[in-house]
């Protein structure tokens, strides 16, 4: 399953009344939301609240929101993963919607048509020119060209997490509406997800096959981690001083700030992936798209970074990512010729799933070809997709 998510926004709210309106629409059960799980944060321009997962907003809850409240309310939203919109109501009245992928379900469900640029930019107080980049339906020409909304986003068009560059748009930062979720009191040290790294299976025989390799990425090296950290010491000193301890979830906040005043520092992406990795399952929300951000943004930076490479690839599993997790493999093929047959293996299998099978049973045979790897992964692919001899 991949990602569901929901963030409503009050331009111009009043903070307590947005919260005793939300509390009063999470006493009807079908809406499914649980306040203890909400995350709010009050911006210059509103407050706004992340909902728990598995809460069933959209437009009934806006439209139920919005007619008691003075303010308008949007309800912004990544639908599995695949595309991004949003619902805008205002005295329970439906003023606006808008979907990057229409006819998602069937013809005309989501609807095909822009959003609405100048009634955003009034209600938002956001220059029409910021915003109407956001607000066309995706574009297949745009999607396989990895085109960007705007020059400053970090999230292409195609990618749901577009979304996030939109709520900056508007003016709501998304990163400071997810503040890290403190650990259970009963297990008070983060899981340490570090492990030796993993010896390369031997060349040849055709016996019984090796398990896979899992390699050190940039969200599971503690080394890795506290080696870069000595990069940013001189902005983020208390934030490293917390990773060295151990206490991620304390870096976070100080690590989202370094990252605001220093944008372009690579070293800062790298500590926060990892401490976000690190209090991954601690609680109900998942962190894996923030991970995801921060990878890209790193890489971004650092476009030949191995460890990044590796950690990006399989953070999101979803099919909207896995033409992405393609070049990313194939990058790592370039770059780490010793480890090039596994991940042309995960290659073939980002192509399966994508039902270019063809492709899948060129990148196998391949691999067998060289004769290098006898892995589970590569010996379950071939018999799943009827290779020669299996």
């Amino acid at each position: 399953m991949g990602v569901f998510l929901q963030v409503l926004l009050f331009p111009d709210g009043n903070e307590l009344k947005c919260r005793t309106a939300l509390q009063r629409a999470a006493e009807d059960p079908e809406m499914g939301l649980k306040l203890d799980d909400c995350h709010w944060h009050l911006f210059p321009k509103g407050p706004a609240v992340m909902l728990n997962e598995n809460s069933l907003g959209y437009d009934a809850l806006t439209e139920k929101l919005s007619a008691g409240l003075a303010s308008p309310v949007m309800d912004l939203y990544i639908y599995d993963d695949d595309y991004w919109g949003y619902w805008l109501c205002q005295g329970g009245t439906a003023l606006d919607s808008f979907a990057s992928l229409p006819d998602y379900f069937e013809p005309g469900s989501p609807p095909d048509r822009p959003g609405n640029a100048p009634l955003l930019a009034r209600l938002f107080s956001a220059p029409e020119e910021t915003l109407r980049p956001y607000l066309k339906p995706w574009d297949q020409e745009e999607m396989d060209d990895d085109l960007f909304a705007r020059e400053e986003d970090q999230a292409v068009i195609g990618d749901s997490w577009q979304m996030a560059d939109f709520m900056g748009a508007l003016g709501f930062d998304f990163d400071l509406l997810c503040p890290p979720a403190p650990a259970p009191k009963a297990d008070p040290q983060p899981r340490q997800p570090d492990a030796p790294p993993p010896a390369k299976p031997k060349a040849g025989g055709r016996g019984t096959p090796e398990d896979d390799p899992e390699f050190l990425n940039a969200l599971t090296s503690l080394p890795y981690a506290l080696k870069r950290a000595e990069e940013v010491l001189d902005v983020a000193a208390e934030a490293v001083g917390y990773v060295r301890d151990m206490q991620y979830q304390p870096a976070l906040p100080l690590l989202t700030a370094a990252i605001a005043a220093h944008p372009d520092r690579g070293a800062l992406y790298v500590l926060r992936g990892f401490c976000w990795n690190c209090l991954e399952g601690l609680s109900g929300l998942s962190r894996k798209p923030d991970m995801d951000r921060d990878m890209t943004r790193l890489l971004e930076l650092e476009p030949d970074n191995i460890m990044a490479l590796r950690a990006r690839c399989p953070t999101t599993g979803t099919s909207s990512r896995y033409k992405r997790h393609v070049a990313d493999l194939t990058r790592l093929m370039e770059l780490d010729p010793e480890n090039a047959d596994h991940y042309q293996v995960s290659r073939a299998y980002r192509h399966h799933w994508m039902g270019d099978d063809q492709t899948a049973r060129a990148d196998l045979a391949a691999v067998l070809e060289h004769g290098e790897i006898w892995t589970i992964d590569l010996t379950y692919l071939c018999r799943e997709l009827g290779m020669p001899g299996f």
